[in-house]
């Protein structure tokens, strides 16, 4: 179920930025926009409707090599919201998923 405004646990923060979806080594990149994000996690416009997989990895700045694991919460055409389940790097898993702006 979708969450409402109000019973968000994390301030979101509006956003446009463009970003990329990998959901794995060998899956072509899925181009998003960061709508808003949090501390906890980030609402996503993908291009395209295809459903995401249940977990995947969000890499906020494409040409980056370290990424955030996603979970997938809902999907509503080609909007996602996403929560953040750990840090990745392209050769593995590396520490938790809290996102700090810079």
């Amino acid at each position: 179920m979708p969450l409402r405004t109000g019973m968000r646990m994390k301030e979101r923060i509006p956003s446009d930025t463009l970003a990329v979806i990998r959901t794995d080594h060998d899956a072509a990149p899925i181009s998003c926009t960061v709508c808003n994000l949090s501390e906890g996690g980030a609402k996503l416009m993908i291009d395209g409707l295809e459903p995401l997989p249940a977990q995947f990895i969000l890499f906020l700045r494409p040409s980056s090599p370290v990424g955030r694991r996603c979970q997938t919460i809902w999907q509503l055409g080609n909007k996602v919201g996403v929560r953040f389940v750990a840090v990745a790097e392209s050769g593995g898993h590396r520490g938790s998923g809290v996102w700090a702006p810079q």
